[in-house]
This record gives C-alpha cells, structure tokens and sequence, in this order.
C-alpha cells in the first residue's frame, strides 16, 4: 500500500502543517484536531503499522499533535503510541501524554510500565506549573486507583 494513498497518508495531511512551531494552533483546536481524529477512527492495522512505524522519525509538535488526537479512539495502539512518545525531554510533549493518559483505560498496563510512569510523573511534579501539577496529579492518582 502506497502510504499517500493511505489513511495513514490522509492524517499526515491533516496534521502536518499543523506540526510546524510557525504556524498558530487556533485553527487546529477548532476544526484541524477533529478531522485528524476522524480519520484516525478508520484507520485499519496496515494504517497503524504505517503510523508506528515512522513514530520515531516525526517531530515533536507532530507528535504533539498526534497525542492530542488520542484518548477516544478506544484502541490498544492509543497506549502504545504514548508509550513510544512519553519518554522525551519536551514538557509540552510529555504534559500531553500525561494528559491523554488520563482518559484511558489503563488496567491492562503491567507493573512495570506503570511503575515507570508513575515514577517519571512524580520526578516532574516538583518543577511543575499548578495546571501540569493538576495533570500529574490527577495522572498519578488514576494510575494508583
């Protein structure tokens, strides 16, 4: 399958000049977050096996952009493609895992994967804004309940 004939190919038009610093995110939150969404529900294994596959190679705005998309779409790719983005050393990023993790299900993370997260939250808590705080928070909580 040719990856622009994809829907995989269908969301990367969607979200990437909304991936750009340059570009103001009124209209992603508007409208542009909503059709990358829709198209993420149609998307079959092929597409998500596209979608991981070139995780590693794409941006962190993409990769914002992406997350924030997630949490609604009541699939197990949702958890892995946060899995795969969490550990950076964007807050921005990281906030949005956090914040998209929350809306999950999460009783099928093992231990040790919920160990690592709930580590990497509470190491973040202390230089934390009151609103990424309340995330964490919140996160580390629904974590642990």
């Amino acid at each position: 399958m040719n990856k622009t004939d994809s829907l995989y190919g269908k969301f990367e038009g969607c979200i990437v000049d909304f991936s750009l610093e340059r570009y103001p995110g009124d209209y992603w939150y508007d409208c542009g977050i909503l059709e990358a969404t829709d198209v993420l529900r149609e998307f079959d294994e092929k597409d998500w096996g596209l979608l991981l596959d070139d995780l590693e190679d794409k941006g962190v705005f993409w990769k914002k952009r992406l997350v924030e998309c997630l949490g609604d779409l009541k699939i197990l790719c949702e958890i892995e493609i946060i899995l795969r983005v969490i550990s950076t050393d964007d807050e921005d990023l990281q906030t949005c895992c956090f914040d998209t993790l929350r809306m999950l299900d999460l009783s099928g993370v093992d231990e040790r994967t919920r160990e690592a997260l709930s580590s990497r939250a509470e190491y973040f808590l202390g230089e934390a804004s009151l609103p990424v705080k309340k995330i964490l928070e919140d996160f580390v909580e629904r974590l642990n309940g």
